[in-house]
């Protein structure tokens, strides 16, 4: 069977259809919904901006040291054993 004429990358849902299976549910969509509506909720859904990135940037440099921080304090400690149980 032939590529899907939007993405390209899968196979159409049969030889006389011009989309695969996501592709034709997209089209749908924008069909049954103002498609400026559709944009804006993509837009809004999955595109960062600078604030958002600078956010997500600085919330997992903080997990990374808190991580590295909790690695260490577990080397620091002893292990327990019966000889030094108290």
């Amino acid at each position: 069977m032939a590529i899907c004429s939007f993405c390209e990358e899968q196979e159409r849902e049969s030889f006389w259809k011009s989309y695969c299976e996501n592709c034709a549910m997209l089209r749908r969509m924008l069909v049954l919904h103002d498609p400026k509506k559709c944009v804006e909720i993509l837009k809004r859904c999955l595109i960062r901006n600078e604030q958002q990135i600078t956010n997500k940037i600085n919330l997992e440099l903080k997990n990374e040291i808190a991580a590295v921080a909790d690695d260490n304090k577990d080397y620091d400690q002893k292990p327990f054993t019966r000889s030094n149980k108290k």
